[in-house]
């Protein structure tokens, strides 16, 4: 907000942290009227790049694929 980008500044990466909250799948074996939700906290990576190529959001969706990768198998994580 209020920040304009510059062109040499490009690209932009931005991670950012948000508390989710997700319905649960209906099992059919809830009595009538429970609600249920799950809360967990997600990370997501942005970025923005320019257009001068045509192959930058590319680039940088491998960029952050391989980040990701390299996170979960650090962690020991399955992962498709």
């Amino acid at each position: 907000m209020d920040h304009a980008v510059q062109l040499q500044d490009l690209p932009i990466r931005v991670a950012c942290s948000s508390t989710c909250y997700r319905a649960e799948t209906d099992t059919g074996r809830e009595p009538w009227g429970l609600y249920r939700v799950h809360q967990f906290t997600k990370v997501e990576m942005f970025g923005v790049t320019a257009a001068e190529r045509g192959t930058e959001s590319e680039e940088l969706l491998d960029e952050f694929l391989g980040l990701q990768k390299e996170i979960f198998s650090e962690l020991g994580l399955h992962y498709r």
